[in-house]
């Protein structure tokens, strides 16, 4: 399962909340964005529960004031 964590820092604490999001279990990949959101986290995890865990570890990053997060979707054709 994958999720798509939009997340907006504090300005000035980018590098500092980078350099903690690339060492979340779960986390694979950290791309920082313009617009709306400072970052999209992806997360690969085997399930809600775990998702719910990167989530909750992530919202408990101090400079961290606000995230959204999207459940990648699987088509079966």
């Amino acid at each position: 399962m994958k999720g798509f964590i939009m997340i907006n820092v504090e300005p000035g604490t980018e590098k500092a909340v980078f350099d903690i999001l690339i060492r979340i279990k779960g986390v694979t990949e950290v791309v920082p964005v313009y617009g709306e959101r400072d970052f999209i986290a992806i997360a690969d995890v085997e399930g809600i529960s775990d998702l719910n865990r990167t989530v909750m570890e992530i919202r408990e990053i101090e400079d961290v004031t606000n995230t959204q997060t999207i459940l990648g979707m699987e088509l079966k054709f």
